[in-house]
């Protein structure tokens, strides 16, 4: 009888130990933590360690690419510096190569910092159009949708690797008949640039989709593709990454004509069913279809938009699968025929962007009504969207930082939106870049 006494007398022992252990540890962890510096329903913002920033803005089409780019941060305004370790000073715009411009961004007063701004050009012959990107921070899954690899059209992967570690990226290919069986890798150096060039991967197909994923901190990737109808050339296209694979798709702001068409990539393993509709100032029109929309499992399809209602508007897709969204318009710029591609958006609930003359209007869009507030140092405005409308803004120069009430579609119009112009997304507020939200005792 002695003997197992001696042993429960022991295990007690060691239980009390362990917890007091646990109790010490949990102390210790809790006295650690970043101080929150606000709190709400879904958890606390914790301070996010400060460390050096990596930005690119993406080559395009054409020789004349420039880039118009400013740091912010919840501290001030830090400097920008290139690849070859030259700081960035003064409004001017900088040039932007074929594997783009590579910037870093340090931290200011301890917080972290980032680099908000966009690259636009207009293509040189043969290249033909209009293009522009958002300057954006490496990414470990990208997806795209590209014109095809027919006769005479020539697209090409661009991957960009900022950080000092060399990158495998691991390619997904789907065309309008299925996947292809595998994935192709592609190593990319550190602090270096690789290429694809997609025909050689998928010759033959009208549509494709592709998915770049990859470890580590991520890359930078876009696709550019100059177009042909038969052995003429019409034009180029940038086609910029989408929103990840999702039940409703947004794109926030397209030029819709008989031209217009809505290509939907479908990664799941069924049968995605669809409802589309155009949002504009006035309200919410659904796309009428002869049958029921469907999109086989695995494959790109396309959904003609002419005829319902020309103008500037958002296009809404709602799905039973998860799917990757863009808009497809054949254009006319600088008197000869091109493409715009008007990619999805990711809802969100705050937003930076860099405003000048040749980008100063916003557009939103969402579920449900609310305002949404903006400001650039002491200026103010104030906005509020309707449910189910395209709501837009039009600013003055500078850096504007934006929040909203609930998750809502945002998309910055560079160009001009009664003529030519491009939809593109927006970097993340000074109060994101310094903290994130987790989740204390959900």
């Amino acid at each position: 009888m002695k003997k197992p006494a001696s042993k429960f007398v022991i295990s007690l022992g060691s239980a009390l130990v362990i917890l007091l252990a646990a109790g010490a540890l949990s102390l210790a962890l809790v006295k650690n933590l970043p101080a929150a510096s606000s709190a709400n329903d879904s958890g606390s913002e914790v301070a996010v360690p400060a460390a050096t920033q990596q930005v690119v803005c993406p080559g395009l089409p054409g020789d004349d690419a420039k880039a118009w780019v400013q740091g912010i941060s919840a501290a001030g305004s830090p400097p920008l510096v290139d690849s070859s370790g030259r700081t960035l000073t003064g409004q001017a715009p900088q040039a932007v190569g074929k594997s783009g411009l590579n910037l870093q961004v340090k931290p200011v007063a301890g917080k972290n910092a980032a680099a908000v701004g966009y690259v636009s050009s207009a293509g040189k012959e043969g290249e033909n159009g209009f293009f522009a990107d958002y300057c954006g921070v490496p990414a470990n899954r990208a997806y795209f949708l590209t014109p095809g690899t027919t006769t005479g059209n020539a697209s090409t992967l661009h991957l960009v690797n900022p950080a000092g570690a060399p990158v495998t990226a691991r390619i997904q290919i789907w065309t309008e008949q299925g996947p292809l069986p595998a994935k192709v890798t592609q190593k990319v150096p550190g602090k270096g640039h690789a290429s694809l060039v997609l025909d050689g991967q998928a010759p033959g197909f009208t549509r494709l989709g592709v998915l770049v994923e990859s470890d580590g901190a991520g890359l930078n990737s876009w696709v550019n593709t100059t177009l042909a109808t038969g052995a003429q050339k019409a034009g180029g296209a940038h086609l910029p990454p989408l929103a990840s694979p999702s039940n409703q798709v947004l794109i926030p702001a397209a030029k819709i004509t008989g031209k217009a068409s809505l290509r939907v990539l479908n990664p799941s393993l069924a049968v995605a069913t669809l409802q589309v509709s155009l949002l504009d100032a006035k309200g919410e029109t659904p796309v009428p279809a002869p049958k029921k929309l469907q999109v086989a499992r695995g494959a790109v399809f396309e959904i003609p938009l002419g005829g319902v209602k020309d103008g500037v508007g958002a296009v809404k897709l709602k799905s039973d699968q998860p799917v990757v969204a863009a808009v497809f318009a054949e254009e006319t710029f600088a008197d000869k025929g091109t493409l715009a591609v008007y990619p999805s958006a990711m809802p969100t609930t705050s937003g930076a962007v860099l405003i000048n003359e040749e980008a100063g209007n916003l557009v939103f869009a969402g579920s449900r009504s609310q305002k949404i507030t903006l400001t650039s140092g002491k200026k103010t405005q104030e906005l509020t969207v309707k449910p189910e409308t395209l709501s837009q803004v039009k600013l003055g120069s500078g850096v504007w930082q934006w929040q909203s009430e609930t998750e809502i579609y945002a998309g910055q119009l560079v160009g001009d939106p009664a003529g030519t112009f491009r939809t593109i997304g927006m970097g993340k507020a000074a109060r994101e870049i310094a903290a994130i939200a987790v989740k204390v005792n959900p």
